[in-house]
């Protein structure tokens, strides 16, 4: 799909995007429950207010994508690239973070919920993050 490709608010709930390449793609507002994105590139997209519960996006490419604003709840974020990505007011309310990257990744500490998390601890973070998560976390 190329760049200018507007899925904005579309029901994508179940959908099957393994391994498709998304980057720069708008899915603001967009339905991705219980999506299928392993190993999918979102370089650059926009998600925006998306509602991701239960979505699937081990190993996917999300580095410079507008996240704010996301429903990941119960997401799958294993090896996940979230390097440069906005996460602000992003709900990760018991995901599974193991091995992901969240390195150089926006977010409002007060405000982030990763409450219930699976593997939190293994992701990787820049120590300030890791440092103010521990103490909020333990």
């Amino acid at each position: 799909m190329s760049e200018s490709t507007n899925m904005a608010g579309a029901n994508l709930a179940s959908a099957d995007f393994r391994g498709q390449v998304l980057s720069g793609v708008n899915l603001s507002g967009a339905i991705l429950v219980q999506a299928d994105m392993l190993n999918c590139d979102l370089y650059g997209a926009n998600l925006s207010g998306a509602d991701l519960t239960g979505a699937d996006l081990t190993d996917a490419d999300l580095s410079d994508a507008n996240l704010t604003g996301a429903n990941l709840t119960r997401a799958r974020l294993r090896g996940a690239n979230f390097s440069g990505a906005d996460l602000t007011g992003a709900i990760l309310a018991r995901t599974d973070l193991q091995d992901a990257d969240f390195r150089g990744a926006k977010f409002d500490l007060e405000k982030l919920d990763i409450s219930g998390a699976r593997a939190w601890q293994q992701a990787k973070w820049d120590p300030p993050v890791f440092e103010a998560l521990k103490a909020k976390f333990g």
